[in-house]
């Protein structure tokens, strides 16, 4: 018997150690935070706009209160665990047909969801109701910076933010005027006679998604950064104006704000330069109504001197279109004198190409064609032209370019 109860006693001690060390384990274990916020404990969090988990691709510069930004396509990217997320943003757009700024909301790559902003308004919710779990929110800037600028001051999430999404491997920038920024790109007319009159710019029509650009780097998966403004040029603006030259936009964080854009970081990969076009419209009911060889050629070499100092690895892809390939003439007094700045662009490449850089290149864009595929605002390209100009140049960066 006492063979037995020294036993037993041996056995009782060893469950009792084990239950402690099970019980031990429990507690140790209810201090680690779970993979999921409870339910029951789900709050609005506000995170500031500077905070590392939000992440931000295209061109921004943080101020006193937020992160400030402008240009077509800027894209704001945060993951959260909840069911709901609004922001804190002042915008700067004075309203109506032309001055309202919009952004697409995208949640978990579902279709987008249009959100007009006010300059009168600063809460804004972007999604409610979603199912409590892990969600990905892109909110991408649709206007360009002719009609506002916008600061982000916060996000707010009703759980919990978590690290941001990964980038692509991939970096390009599209540099260019209207085109480049989807001027009415989500119209698409046929002109009915030859005095058909497309119709004039509104901002809710404008689409940088839907841009030869961003379907180029989508091709690609690539990252897409716009630098653009509409109506300005290399060397002369549509207005005839010098200010906010195309080369000195791509100083700036934000046009028109003075704050240079920090160049230190990643440089871009490919780097397309569609500039030229409003040279070549611009000059209407004046003598100089066709463009400068020497100015033009002048203001280009400079500028992508510049760039190649910027990024001595970058791929520099040099284009022009399609809303013109550069031609135009002027008849007077029974002469026609005619001039071409896409064959300019084509004598500026080979000027590089011979000094020895050969990461520059010449993309030839077709003129779009209105009766087959309409235009947009202004006879601005319509999304199938978009389209068209997205395959060829896509093809071109892969079988010639091969970044």
């Amino acid at each position: 018997m006492r063979g037995i109860g020294a036993a037993l006693a041996r056995g009782l001690l060893v469950a009792y150690v084990g239950v402690g060390l099970l019980v031990s384990g429990c507690k140790s274990a209810s201090h680690n935070p779970p993979l999921a916020p409870d339910a029951g404990a789900r709050a609005w969090v506000r995170i500031p706009a500077s905070d590392a988990r939000v992440q931000y691709l295209g061109r921004t510069y943080r101020s006193d209160t937020g992160v400030v930004f402008s240009h077509p396509g800027v894209t704001i990217r945060a993951r959260f665990w909840g069911d709901a997320v609004r922001m804190e943003l002042h915008d700067t757009g004075q309203g109506g047909e032309v001055g309202t700024t919009y952004f697409d909301v995208v949640i978990d790559g579902a279709p987008a969801r249009q959100l007009a902003v006010s300059r009168h308004q600063s809460s804004y919710l972007l999604a409610t109701g979603l199912e409590v779990g892990l969600h990905t929110l892109e909110l991408i800037k649709r206007t360009e910076s002719l009609v506002g600028h916008s600061e982000l001051v916060a996000l707010e999430v009703h759980g919990e933010l978590r690290e941001p999404p990964a980038r692509s491997g991939l970096r390009m920038e599209f540099v260019g005027d209207s085109v480049t920024c989807g001027y009415g790109s989500d119209v698409a007319l046929i002109p009915d006679s030859p005095s058909w009159t497309a119709p004039t710019f509104t901002s809710k029509n404008q689409n940088p998604r839907r841009t030869y650009a961003w379907l180029t780097a989508g091709n690609l998966g690539a990252e897409a950064v716009l630098i653009c403004y509409s109506g300005h040029g290399v060397y002369r603006n549509l207005d005839m104006s010098t200010t906010g030259l195309v080369p000195a936009l791509y100083e700036l964080a934000v046009p028109g704000h003075g704050v240079a854009w920090d160049f230190s970081g990643p440089s871009p990969d490919v780097i397309v330069v569609n500039a030229g076009t409003n040279d070549t419209f611009a000059g209407s009911g004046t003598d100089a109504y066709l463009p400068d060889e020497a100015a033009f050629k002048s203001a280009y070499r400079a500028f992508l001197t510049r760039l190649r100092t910027l990024h001595p690895r970058a791929h520099l892809v040099c284009t022009l279109g399609s809303m013109s390939d550069g031609h135009k003439q002027l008849e007077q007094n029974g002469t026609t004198t005619s001039v071409h700045v896409g064959d300019w662009l084509t004598e500026l490449v080979a000027e590089r190409q011979q000094q020895g850089d050969a990461r520059v290149y010449r993309h030839v864009m077709a003129v779009q064609n209105p009766n087959v595929d309409g235009v947009g605002e202004d006879w601005h390209p319509s999304a199938a032209t978009h389209q068209k100009m997205a395959e060829a140049l896509t093809g071109f960066i892969r079988d010639v370019v091969r970044p």
